[in-house]
């Protein structure tokens, strides 16, 4: 009897030690977590108040000097041209701050829509480019060649096409600082898909970091603006799209390739 009491007793210790266990480990790894999430939260709010207040600053000080009668009328038609471009070149970088933003707040609520109709293809690369070519830096090559005939439609939403080819272009120029940007669009890449591609010939990416450039908030270099948020988007799109934004691990040769592949039907 006794002896049977004891085990009871016994078991029941060690199953309430192991459930104290757990729910200690439990906590732990939640507050580890919570520490690395405040960690991350810390250093993407400095991050972005850096990112934010740069475009601002250009804007307000060259719009300050180019409203200024007396300066203004001190500087020539080429300077007060560099000027506006300057603030023009801010306002959309800020544009894009905002709006990654607010991307990513949509899609982790559920209210990201997809428009889907008819998309060219081309038309969308196209686009794409005309978007951000001005701010393709000196000496660097960006252009565009497709296997796709220019009629050639999908049924998909083109604005979000075209922002994920944007995004894998802009990327690009932050950090390709001589050489080439290459768009390509291609049917014979992934059977069934058709395949976006933009390549560079900037710094690369290291394949351990294939899959972590596509988190949030990541960034491999601080001194380049952005808000780390672009590639995660393109790949949240490329999901809802029913298909993939990925890094191609086989691209041989200086710098990066990225793919962006769609359904075809």
């Amino acid at each position: 009897m006794f002896s049977t009491i004891s085990i009871i007793i016994i078991v029941a210790l060690v199953a309430a030690l192991a459930t104290v266990s757990f729910l200690y480990l439990r906590v732990k790894r939640a507050e580890l977590k919570y520490k690395r999430g405040m960690v991350v939260q810390k250093v993407y709010l400095q991050n972005m108040s850096h990112d934010i207040r740069t475009p601002m600053n250009a804007i307000c000080g060259f719009s300050q000097i180019l409203c200024n009668k007396q300066i203004r009328d001190m500087l020539s038609e080429e300077e007060i041209a560099e000027y506006g471009v300057i603030i023009q070149s801010n306002t959309d970088l800020l544009s894009t701050l905002v709006n990654d933003i607010l991307d990513i707040s949509d899609m982790e609520s559920g209210k990201y829509r997809m428009n889907i109709g008819t998309c060219n293809v081309n038309d969308v690369c196209r686009k794409a480019i005309s978007t951000v070519k001005y701010r393709c830096p000196d000496g660097v090559n960006m252009y565009m060649t497709t296997d796709v005939p220019d009629t050639y439609t999908i049924q998909s939403d083109p604005k979000r096409v075209e922002q994920v080819v944007m995004n894998y272009l802009t990327n690009a120029e932050k950090h390709t600082d001589e050489g080439e940007i290459h768009v390509h669009v291609s049917l014979d890449e992934h059977p069934g898909m058709v395949t976006f591609s933009v390549t560079d010939t900037g710094e690369g990416v290291l394949p351990e970091n294939a899959e972590r450039i596509f988190g949030r908030f990541e960034k491999f270099n601080t001194i380049n603006g952005g808000t780390g948020l672009g590639l995660p988007i393109c790949r949240k799109i490329a999901t809802q799209l029913g298909g993939e934004a990925k890094l191609d691990l086989t691209h041989k040769g200086k710098g990066a390739r990225f793919i962006f592949t769609h359904p075809v039907g």
